[in-house]
């Protein structure tokens, strides 16, 4: 496949991407507050502690789906059908035990953890068992169906997938809405929240046949052969999901275990707009595993470097301004969200946007890492994260109470995130020149001016509402749009995303 139509995936790709993280964010982000104040917070706490919980036990993915997309990508590229269908016919057999298992340990143990591990009222045990009653059915259908969804990534079909995630939380919440506006309770937004699922797995099926008549599922295609291939790849996988899953749940667990149940909810308010301003720039690169993956079965070593170098670039270009804002005005952004009371909560969204800058800076070499085969590397890197994580926030909550979870958090990414950018540069023979020079220093200081003008202004003028702060946001928003257009996208980043969104070919009317 020639680089043109690999480039052209890439950029679709990516901005459904955009599309989907901008518009489930923005549904979550009216519908958080209208659950909390309808729920509770020792109700909404019991939601988000129970997510934690079911977000662990959903490691037993094992690294598999990722694997998958990364197989799949591959078998595609090459047009070898044989191979894909052993690949997706194991990979389901080995889902369904995973999800009997998932569910079982959700249900033997739902008593234990309502009762005897987190600081839930006495009066919400029974309800908080029935949530993870139906948390249990929820993974089952999430291991065993989801991969289909892992099945269109992997050809590199993110658009369909992001369409029906973005339907899909659109109809979730709206019901959820509405079940609490009618007197309703937790247990009903769990059952509707279930079956949207279902419904939206069902219409990936339908899709995935559709697009690939090819594919087929049938027991006796289980290969032994297949199964070690997955397993070798999913184990360093499974390391890595473990230290992306530390990144907000376990400090909910280890609050929910030393706090009371209402403090999640607090620390869940922050985390929430952290980690929607971390996918915003991380999105810019989700599309290149199998990007890489595709280039690397055709040995395209430099195409790979530079699909890396691309990558920093668009991330460092979208974290910037969003980590800007949030972290200037988390304050106001909270207050006028959440109203009064949730002060903690802006605090803890200023403490992990330095952690998660980071990160996601770094998200670019640690995703094609995994798309050329080499997810051990991220692994090591994984393992150190997870330690030094549980260290920090252990002793930080006890010390600090919720905003200490958050410092915890917040250095262990901040360290992981700077030593990860430089060995990864040193893995990929990137020199260091192409990363560090006068030219680039420049644009960094160029585009760091509007934020410092932002945060000066913000400090002698606090919004007094909504349309101030809007109004804030989005003058600042043009004067860095205007910087980066004009200074630091060139004409090649211009071309590709024109191809997919042709109005985007008059920016080149603001280069120098």
């Amino acid at each position: 496949m020639r680089e043109e139509g690999t480039a052209r995936k890439v950029v679709r790709n990516t901005l459904f991407n955009y599309l989907a993280i901008i518009c489930a964010s923005l549904i979550r982000f009216i519908a958080m507050p209208i659950l909390i104040h309808g729920l509770g917070q020792d109700r909404y706490g019991i939601y988000a502690t129970v997510m934690s919980v079911v977000g662990y036990v959903g490691l037993l993915d094992l690294g598999i789906g990722i694997s998958l997309t990364k197989f799949v990508a591959e078998y595609y590229a090459n047009r070898d059908f044989r191979r894909l269908n052993e690949m997706l016919s194991t990979s389901l057999l080995l889902y369904l035990g995973l999800g009997i298992l998932g569910a079982a340990i959700l249900v033997a143990f739902s008593n234990f953890f309502v009762q005897h591990v987190f600081e839930i009222p006495v009066s919400l045990w029974t309800e908080g068992r029935y949530v993870f009653w139906i948390s249990a059915l929820a993974l089952f259908n999430g291991l065993t169906l989801g991969i289909f969804g892992n099945l269109l990534n992997g050809i590199q079909r993110q658009d369909i997938a992001r369409t029906i995630m973005i339907g899909n939380s659109l109809i979730t919440y709206s019901g959820a809405i509405l079940l609490v506006t009618m007197g309703y309770k937790l247990v009903a937004f769990m059952l509707f929240s279930t079956a949207m699922d279902v419904l939206s797995f069902l219409l990936q099926i339908w899709i995935a046949k559709r697009m690939l008549p090819e594919v087929r599922f049938f027991p006796r295609l289980f290969k032994a052969r297949e199964l070690k291939q997955i397993v070798n790849f999913s184990f360093a996988m499974f390391i890595n999901q473990l230290a992306a899953r530390n990144m907000g749940v376990l400090d909910k667990l280890i609050l929910g275990i030393f706090l009371p149940i209402a403090n999640v909810t607090l620390y869940t308010v922050g985390f929430t707009l952290a980690s929607f301003s971390f996918r915003i720039p991380a999105a810019a690169v989700l599309a290149s595993m199998p990007a890489a993956s595709e280039l690397m079965a055709q040995n395209r070593l430099d195409a790979v470097r530079e699909l890396i170098l691309r990558g920093m670039k668009y991330t460092g270009l979208m974290a910037l301004p969003v980590f800007t804002v949030m972290g200037v005005m988390a304050p106001d952004i909270v207050r006028l969200w959440m109203g009064e009371g949730y002060e903690p909560s802006a605090s803890v969204l200023q403490l992990l946007l330095v952690g998660y800058f980071w990160m996601a800076i770094s998200s670019s070499g640690a995703t094609v890492m995994v798309g050329i085969g080499k997810p051990y590397i991220n692994t090591y890197y994984a393992i150190g994260q997870i330690l030094l994580c549980s260290s920090l926030t252990v002793v930080m909550v006890q010390l600090y109470g919720v905003v200490g979870a958050a410092a915890g958090s917040s250095a262990a990414y901040t360290l992981g995130g700077l030593v990860y950018l430089v060995h990864s540069t040193h893995i990929f023979k990137i020199p260091f020149g192409r990363l560090v020079n006068h030219r680039m220093a420049g644009q960094v200081v160029l585009l760091v001016l509007p934020g410092v003008l932002l945060g000066i202004h913000h400090h002698r003028s606090p919004p007094d509402g909504v349309f101030d702060l809007l109004a804030q946001v989005c003058l600042y928003g043009l004067i860095y749009a205007f910087l980066a257009v004009r200074y630091v996208v060139d004409d090649y980043d211009l071309e590709k995303i024109s191809a997919v969104l042709p109005p985007v070919r008059h920016l080149s009317l603001l280069r120098r």
